[in-house]
């Protein structure tokens, strides 16, 4: 019996071996599922507060966000931290996480600085542009238009996004509907520019389809908080 007992189980060096194959076998996937977790986190954090579902200084609790995603504080941290790390979020000691509350006078000399970075881009986007990504454009552009008739917000943003960092110039969308459809007008307009080689006309347009982003801002921040930061 006890032959039979013996030759039926791994020695305990050999099992523990075996153990430790497993781990190294799990580890990977565990990282996979937290790194997956942590961004789903991170994502839908910052469409709330994309979409104005979360307003500037409200506090992001943890365990409230840990419940939502039914997930650990660990997660949840590192999801808060890649948020700081965008500038879109800020830890204060003793506070914990609070939406980023950016003075009006901060967010027009943030777009002063951005005017001058996306119409250099514009001087120096080589003419004649590719035929496909004129194609390209332009479905995006019909999806983000789309989107604006249904009143999709979620898609408005990412298809707008998009539409930017295929043309190498980033803009945000607003939630107001006039902006959000003198946007997809400046979209058409500058397919058009790019597709004749206009570049003074792109560089127009590029300046005018900055102002309503930092104006809404302002409008939203001065009806929350008042008047005061715009000096």
């Amino acid at each position: 019996m006890a032959v039979s007992r013996t030759l039926g189980r791994k020695p305990a060096k050999q099992q523990v071996a075996v153990a430790k194959h497993g781990v190294r076998k799990l580890l990977p996937k565990r990282r996979a599922r937290e790194t997956a977790i942590v961004q789903v986190i991170a994502r839908s954090v910052e469409e709330d507060i994309v979409l104005g579902r979360r307003h500037p200084r409200e506090r992001l609790i943890e365990q409230d966000l840990c419940d939502r995603f039914k997930t650990h504080r660990g997660d949840v941290r590192l999801a808060l931290f890649e948020l700081e790390k965008k500038g879109i979020i800020q830890r204060i000691p003793n506070r914990g996480a609070i939406v980023r509350d950016l003075a009006p006078r901060e967010v027009l000399e943030i777009y002063a600085v951005r005017e001058e970075v996306e119409v250099m881009a514009a001087r120096i986007l080589p003419f004649p542009v590719a035929a496909s990504a004129l194609a390209e454009l332009s479905e995006l552009q019909k999806r983000h238009s789309s989107a604006v008739d249904e009143n999709d917000m979620l898609t408005v943003f990412y298809t707008n996004l998009q539409f930017h960092r295929t043309l190498g110039i980033r803009s945000y969308a607003n939630a107001f509907p006039e902006p959000l459809d003198r946007a997809r007008r400046d979209h058409i307009a500058m397919i058009e520019a790019l597709r004749r080689s206009r570049r003074n006309e792109l560089i127009e347009l590029t300046r005018r389809h900055l102002k309503p982003s930092p104006e809404a801002y302002i409008r939203a921040y001065e009806r929350r908080f008042g008047a005061s930061g715009r000096g």
